[in-house]
This record gives structure tokens, C-alpha cells and sequence, in this order.
């Protein structure tokens, strides 16, 4: 079954929903025309990477199996993971390519957890001395960061944004939220479903690998559901 994806946040919609001339994005709600000539990605730049979680083998990608993992045909295609009680971070994904440039974007569906603790994201250009985070939690909240180690080898967060609520973010449980994260030079913008959250500037770090992760956040467990993970090249 053939999909076709949202022009706003690139979220897949399936042909069974396509029954008019137009469709709405259940994702960001933005409604488009469907036509057959609009590309699937339009405005956006070419594929660098992308993710098949129907199948097991993941090339181009370094499957962290610190959960326990489930790769689930369908349209979309799923990764399902179910992660223990930890107040650190687990890494779902490594690229194994490091990306300087890039415009990388998923869907995020939280299944199982304590909605006031469990957050999921990316890590974009991420060595091993650091780099950004950028989380969202099921209670509509947004959050930007930057890892690094201080001078004894210890890792230290520094808040680039605080915890934030948008109105773009579906919150609850089994919700559907699709991340954006646009890299260029020194310029960084998230977006929400489709809608920006914010942008902002730094120069620490200028190319690294893009990490998945989630964070239990405590003594809970975290299940989480992937989905229309690509990595593409900045349209210019």
C-alpha cells in the first residue's frame, strides 16, 4: 500500500485515507492537494537516510539493544521499544554517517509510562565529547539542550531552552507527534507537527553523528513507538 507525505512536517498519510482530491495531515493538520506530480517531500532537500523499522537490518544505523526492541511491518512501519527504569538516557539509534548539515525528522508515539517523567528525541551532531538534545514529552512540553564534559570527565546539561509547552503538540498517551530538527551552520529550528517551535543559533558544535534516544526520567518504564525516520540534505 502506497503512502503519500505531508508537505509541512513529512508525515506519512496512508492510501486508505485518500478518498478526495484533498487531505488532512493527522499529524500537524495541514491540509494539501493530492496531485500526480507533487514529489514526496516537497521543499525539502535529497534523502541521506532513512529507516525501514518493518526490518530488522537497518543500514546506515547502529541499533542500540539496551530495551527490548520490536520491528513491526505496516504503513508506516514501526520500531516499538520497551525501556526500564533509569535517570539517564537510552540510545535507541547511532547513525553511524556523522552530518554536518541535515534536516532530520520522526514520529513519536509514547505507549507506556509516567507521562510527567518519560521524553524521547534526537541527539543531532553528536561526538563523543557531546552535542545538542532536543526532547519532547506526552504533556505537550519541548526541551533543547547541550551535553558536554567538564574538565574532571564528567557530563554536565546546560538548558538552551527550559521545558516549554506548544499548542502543536498532541499530548497523552498514544499520540502521535511528529519532530523536525533542521541543522545549517550555525543555525538550528525545531518543528513541531509541522510548526516551528523555535530557532536558534550556536558554533560548538559543527558536524556528529544523529542519535535517537528516550529518557524514563526515574523509576518507571518507558515504551515508546517510531515511526518515518529520515534524514535528508538542506533544501536550498
Amino acid at each position: 500500500m502506497k503512502s503519500l507525505n505531508c508537505p509541512s512536517c513529512g508525515a506519512s498519510t496512508p492510501s486508505v485515507a485518500m478518498k478526495a482530491d484533498f487531505v488532512v495531515c493527522a499529524f500537524c493538520g495541514t491540509t494539501f492537494h493530492i496531485s500526480k506530480n507533487l514529489i514526496s517531500k516537497p521543499g525539502r532537500g535529497g534523502l541521506l537516510l532513512d529507516a525501514d523499522f518493518g526490518n530488522r537490518s537497518l543500514p546506515g544505523w547502529e541499533v542500540v539493544n539496551e530495551g527490548k526492541l520490536d520491528f513491526r511491518k505496516g504503513n508506516p512501519s514501526e520500531l516499538h521499544g520497551m525501556y526500564p527504569p533509569r535517570i539517564n538516557s537510552y540510545d535507541v539509534l547511532r547513525s553511524l554517517s556523522s552530518f554536518d548539515d541535515f534536516d532530520a525528522g520522526m514520529n513519536i508515539r509514547f505507549t507506556d509510562g509516567n507521562e510527567k517523567l518519560i521524553t524521547a528525541g534526537f541527539y543531532p551532531r553528536y561526538t563523543l565529547g557531546g552535542g545538542y538534545a532536543v526532547y519532547i514529552s506526552p504533556l505537550g512540553l519541548y526541551n533543547i539542550g547541550y551535553l558536554s564534559k567538564d574538565k574532571n570527565g564528567e557530563w554536565k546539561w546546560e538548558n538552551l531552552m527550559d521545558w516549554t509547552q506548544h499548542t502543536a503538540l498532541h499530548t497523552g498517551m498514544n499520540q502521535n507527534n511528529h519532530l523536525r530538527v533542521v541543522c545549517d551552520g550555525e543555525r538550528f529550528y525545531v518543528y513541531l507537527n509541522g510548526v516551528l517551535g523555535t530557532s536558534f543559533k550556536d558554533a560548538r558544535s559543527k558536524i556528529g553523528r544523529l542519535h535517537v534516544v528516550v529518557e524514563p526520567n526515574g523509576e518507571t518504564n518507558l515504551g515508546i513507538a517510531l515511526s518515518d525516520l529520515q534524514v535528508r540534505e538542506i533544501a536550498r
